[in-house]
């Protein structure tokens, strides 16, 4: 009977071991660190085109998910390009959360949150731009992302 036992108690401690590691080994870095956004792509920024779209190196195309920023030639679109270009400026790396339900615009451009690394933590970018008025949420379903819960 100790002996059943034993073996069913090792069995246990398998079984939660190889749980503990399968799940460690299936999630990204960044969900092991309390309060760190989840993070699926790392990229360098090449320059920002407007208050919601940055190109990366390599050519890629991000369009920030839930912003909608005024066009460049008003003076609001200026001040949110200029904003972007302070948090990312070009040669930057970047982190980039992919919308999974939606990924690609009519125009090409990823579409994702972008955070940017600010004294050692990842900063969303998108909900910065919405918090300091140089956007508008623009919430266009299906996404992965709500701009509203960003603020709840």
């Amino acid at each position: 009977m100790k002996k059943v036992f034993m073996i069913l108690a090792c069995g246990v401690v398998v079984l939660v071991c190889v749980a503990l590691i399968v799940g460690y080994s299936t999630s990204s870095p960044a969900q092991h660190l309390q309060g760190q956004p989840h993070i699926e792509q790392i990229a360098t920024v090449d320059y920002v085109v407007d208050g919601d779209t940055i190109n990366l190196q390599g050519g890629e195309k991000v369009r920030l998910v839930g912003v909608d920023a005024p066009e460049t030639s008003p003076s609001e679109g200026s001040k949110a390009r200029e904003f972007i270009e302070n948090f990312c400026p070009p040669g930057v790396v970047i982190g980039l959360d992919v919308d999974d339900l939606n990924q690609i615009d009519r125009y090409g451009r990823t579409i994702a949150v972008v955070y940017a690394k600010i004294e050692g933590f990842w900063v969303n970018l998108n909900a910065e731009l919405l918090r300091r008025g140089y956007a508008k949420i623009m919430f266009i379903p299906p996404s992965e992302f709500n701009p509203y819960k960003w603020f709840a």
